[in-house]
């Protein structure tokens, strides 16, 4: 057998132990794309924790998962070509670096934020390369939703722990290149789409106090306040943004 289907079949056979209602419609390539887009986001939120926090063994090992996670992704997906190898590649190193530089905030080169916002996008546009048409023309598909929460749960900790991440603003069309004043209503309009069963009615909750919490992120200011003036809360937003993105992956692969 060779080396990528042994990996997409360990993929799979992770993926096959979720409950049922979480595993059962959505195309495994569009998991794949999935799984490789949130996780990528949540690498560097576990990394900017890390760092951010002191160096704590709870973050290591949630960046270590979640390195995992997306490490098994990127090598089981077949259609992986040269152009999103050597991103990911470049992705592992910015973040393999950030870990093993010293604790404190001089200890980051000058261009170590830019460098891993860089990276963090170009990974992403690799992988954005193979989301197939919405089959509903202007209407994001569900199981997209996760990766804008994703993203600006990293955006929200980039403004956090490093200054600020940039985003691909010559790209405004693309969420690469979208902040919180053009995702936010996005996601509010899809959420309020979800079904007003109990599981939806709490995930509606979750959203309407992380969103307001993202909205306070002030990223297109130069100024690293909050547009509250209220202190950076990374840990409650990085906690509320996966919770949340979970749920939201589970319902996108149950339909």
């Amino acid at each position: 057998m060779k080396r990528t289907s042994v990996l997409l079949y360990a993929f799979l056979c992770c993926f096959a132990l979720l409950p049922p209602h979480a595993r059962a419609n959505l195309p495994t390539e569009e998991l794949q794309l999935q799984t490789m887009q949130v996780y990528a986001c949540r690498v560097l939120d576990s990394l900017m924790l890390l760092r951010g926090e002191g160096f704590q063994e709870g973050h290591a090992s949630q960046l270590k998962n979640d390195l995992a996670t997306l490490d098994n992704a990127v090598k089981g997906y077949a259609k992986a070509d040269d152009g999103l190898k050597n991103a990911y590649q470049e992705l592992l190193t910015r973040v393999r670096n950030g870990a093993a530089y010293g604790p404190k905030e001089d200890d980051l080169p000058w261009t170590y934020a830019k460098d891993l916002s860089r990276a963090l996008r170009d990974f992403l546009g690799q992988v954005e390369r193979f989301v197939p048409p919405a089959t509903k023309p202007g209407e994001l598909p569900l199981w997209q939703l996760p990766v804008r929460v994703e993203y600006l749960s990293a955006q929200y900790l980039g403004r956090a722990y490093l200054g600020g991440l940039e985003i691909a603003r010559e790209q405004p069309q693309a969420y690469l290149g979208q902040d919180e004043s053009t995702l936010l209503p996005l996601l509010d309009q899809r959420i309020a789409q979800l079904p007003q069963d109990e599981a939806g009615k709490k995930l509606q909750v979750r959203w309407k106090y992380l969103s307001q919490a993202l909205q306070d992120m002030n990223s297109r200011s130069n100024a690293l306040v909050s547009v509250s003036g209220r202190p950076w809360a990374p840990i409650i937003v990085e906690r509320h943004s996966r919770e949340l993105a979970s749920q939201l992956m589970q319902l996108s692969q149950a339909q």
